[in-house]
């Protein structure tokens, strides 16, 4: 008998998480393959959030912000369109180097995207997103401490179907995109989608009178599904571009422009800065992906090979603001140019024994070959490639730093999980996973302009040229530079055990230990040979967990988990002095212990057969018990992206008619304040809160959908992410209110 698919037929069947059908007012069966197999999220003993792509589609859900927004422990921060932070549950990772990983692992399609300049694809004809809290090393793997985020798109089959759609909106918004999959011999079928997003920018540049944070970005996917008697194949090829204005991020204080460089500049409100040159940003992410499952009789054998690369150029103005007025240059750049190429292979053995054992068992090979330069300068009027040297007494400054470091990452692992049915109403789960990494790390560094004495003639030094100039017109500078090709390697032990019990239908009761684990690395700190010598530790992170799953009936869902880690030797970034160079430059460094603690709830409620209510609570006690910085003690800070309250709360009714469905939905999401530097409380994000909604059309033979959605409806002033650089903080400005209209059509 052929394999169909299994998995997919059966999620597919019932993995949506929108209201169900007018008239059947019970919750839905939502099906997850948190653990390999097929099932209902309401049986997994994990902390696990999912969202139907039919769901985000219509709420215009097409990014992590908004997935973040509807998840409890998860933050989702963007300093740049090649630097993102994901968090769960107070873990993250804000340095994006050559030699360092993200803290929650993200999947697409299976497939592992380790850094944060390969999150970039289109959310468009999705099945699910899966988004896993708490360590998942076991079988997600590979730096998964927080937590695991998976992105399923819907497969290929046999039926013909057809899908186009329109977005038009304010700000510029224009979205088009659309998709043909079906049948293409007995055993094969096919399925293309094509997307195209673009919006004018919403931060204004005061000074150059031009639109900053735009997005213009295409992608396509193709898909390959061969059935055979007893096995399948997938094949799956994407690629995206992007190219955008820089982010326009503005010197904050307070959650405030800087009211000093902002009167001399122009700046009078949210969403402005005044930098006297604007950034860019280029990037193209592909990848192919095969997928093979083989049914043996007596269980499934899972084959994953993927390639996939990332092409960044961006740079970055980031102060935001001419400096001018407090500084001996206008504005500090960050010219980043990477290239990132990954191999993965997995292979996976599921089976049972007997009636009451399932288990799975694999083996994961990774490799990641990144070659990053950047180059860090600061720029004066008139001179914006290059720098002009200003005496400021006793202090140096800085010109152009240049660092150009390449990282190639080597990891394998093998992992293993059982779970064992010991009764009708109790049953264990034991898994493990052992990693080595191994980095290979080359940095070389040239820091082409810094006084030493504090007098010079203030004579423009140009770009590149300087490094060839040092002494040259009397300049008292000099070039420091250096070469470094240090290398390490660390191995991991990781288990997880996990009992449930089951005291009636509908209800589950769950405890949990699992270890997490972040591999070590070198940092990539502009100019410093020490931070690039010496490597990084891993992190480790201990989660004690209980919870509960329960359908109390046909109508009422409520979940809730309670947590504490122990996590040690955190990998943390800073802006701070280092004996190279006055200015200073980001350095990161492991710290000692921290504690977590943490409360996280979900319900739904079907109030009526049309009425529908959903929300969640998160509470999040973060505190570093053992943190110095620059001889500095700040024990007992929060942990960054941490918010201490979240919560959201969404209706949604349904309302038949002759000719269709009415549908209106509206969420409110609030998100606590949130630090950001452990030595400057003045650094951090503001608590903040969201409206958004929808009201939607669907015809009666289901062919068009029309929905007029909002975002930010109350048009809320906020931050999304906040670093310190210098005397002061850099802020990135979150959208404006949106509106728009979206028209589907499919056969």
């Amino acid at each position: 008998m052929r394999i169909q698919n299994r998995l997919a037929m059966s999620i597919a069947a019932i993995v949506a998480t929108a209201a169900p059908a007018v008239g059947a007012a019970q919750l839905e069966e939502i099906t997850v393959t948190a653990q390999y197999r097929a099932e209902n999220v309401q049986d997994v003993p994990i902390a696990i959030t999912a969202m139907s792509g039919d769901m985000m589609a219509k709420a215009d859900i097409s990014d992590l912000t908004g997935i973040a927004e509807r998840t409890p422990g998860l933050t989702y921060m963007e300093f740049s369109p090649g630097q993102t932070i994901p968090s769960l549950r107070g873990i993250s990772s804000a340095d994006d180097g050559a030699g360092l990983d993200n803290s929650a692992a993200l999947f697409l399609d299976g497939v592992y995207i380790g850094r944060s300049a390969g999150i970039n694809f289109d959310m468009y004809d999705l099945e699910r997103v899966e988004v896993l809290r708490g360590p998942q090393g076991t079988l997600f793997g590979r730096n998964a401490i927080g937590g695991a985020i998976s992105v399923v798109s819907a497969k290929p089959s046999q039926e013909t179907r057809l899908k186009a759609g329109i977005t038009a909106g304010n700000e510029g918004i224009f979205r088009a995109q659309a998709l043909a999959s079906g049948g293409l011999t007995d055993n094969l079928a096919g399925k293309l989608t094509v997307s195209h997003r673009q919006h004018d920018g919403f931060v204004d540049n005061v000074l150059l009178g031009t639109e900053l944070q735009d997005e213009d970005s295409t992608s396509v996917r193709g898909q390959l599904l061969f059935s055979g008697d007893s096995s399948e194949w997938l094949l799956t090829v994407d690629s995206m571009e992007d190219d955008r204005a820089d982010m326009g991020r503005t010197a904050i204080v307070n959650n405030a422009p800087l009211t000093n460089i902002a009167a001399a500049n122009g700046v009078t409100g949210p969403r402005q800065n005044a930098s006297p040159k604007d950034g860019y940003s280029s990037r193209d992410t592909s990848g192919i992906s095969l997928q093979g499952d083989f049914d043996l009789g007596n269980g499934t054998l899972t084959t994953i090979t993927a390639l996939r690369k990332a092409e960044t150029d961006w740079s970055m103005a980031s102060a935001g603001v001419s400096l001018g007025p407090v500084a001996p240059f206008d504005e500090v750049m960050d010219d980043i140019v990477e290239e990132i190429d990954t191999f993965s292979q997995e292979i996976r053995w599921s089976s049972t024994v007997g009636d009451n054992i399932n288990y799975t068992v694999g083996a994961f090979y990774f490799t990641e070959e990144t070659d990053r330069t950047e180059i860090f300068r600061t720029t004066v009027e008139g001179s914006y490639d290059g720098f002009a040297l200003v005496s400021l007494g006793d202090q140096a400054t800085r010109g152009n730093d240049y660092t150009r470091t390449e990282n190639e990452t080597t990891s394998y692992a093998l992992f293993g999980q059982a779970d064992w049915t010991i009764s009708e109403q109790l049953s264990l789960s034991i898994g493990a996973r052992f990693t080595r990494d191994e980095k290979d790390y080359v940095a070389t560094a040239v820091n082409c302009a810094q006084v030493v004495d504090g007098t010079n003639d203030g004579s423009p030094f140009e770009d590149w040229a300087g490094c060839g100039g040092v002494g040259a017109s009397g300049l008292n500078i000099v070039a420091e530079s250096f070469r470094v090709t240090p290398s390490d390697s660390w191995n991991d032990f990781s288990p997880k055990i996990a009992l449930n019990y089951t005291p009636s239908e509908g209800t589950m009761i769950y405890g949990t230990i699992s270890k997490g684990f972040k591999s070590g690395g070198f940092a990539g700190s502009q100019g410093v040979e020490s931070a690039a010598s010496n490597p990084v530790d891993p992190e480790e992170v201990i989660n004690y967990e209980v919870g509960f799953k329960s359908d109390l009936s046909d109508t009422l869902r409520v979940n809730a988990s309670l947590f504490m880690m122990d996590y040690t030797d955190l990998q943390i970034v800073r802006f701070g002095p280092v004996p190279d160079s006055e200015f200073g430059t980001f350095q990161t460094t492991n710290i000692g212990e921290a504690d977590i603690t943490g409360v996280e709830t979900e319900f739904t409620w079907y109030a009526s057969d049309n009425l529908r209510f959903s929300g969640f609570y998160a509470y999040l006690e973060s505190e570093a018990n053992d943190l110095s910085f620059n001889g500095n003690d700040y024990s007992g800070a929060s942990l960054r992206s941490a918010p201490k309250n979240s919560y959201s709360l969404a209706a949604n009714y349904t309302l038949p008619a002759s000719y269709g469905t009415w549908e209106f939905s509206l969420d409110y999401n609030f998100t606590d304040e949130q630090t950001t530097d452990f030595a400057d409380t003045r650094i951090g994000i503001d608590d903040r809160a969201l409206v958004n909604g929808y009201i939607s059309l669907t015809s009666l033979d289901e062919a068009w959908d029309i929905s007029l959605w909002g975002k930010n409806v109350t048009d809320e002033d906020y931050l999304t992410h906040m670093y310190v650089i210098g005397p002061g903080g850099i802020g990135v400005w979150g959208a404006p209110a949106t509106f728009g209209v979206t028209v589907t059509w499919s056969n």
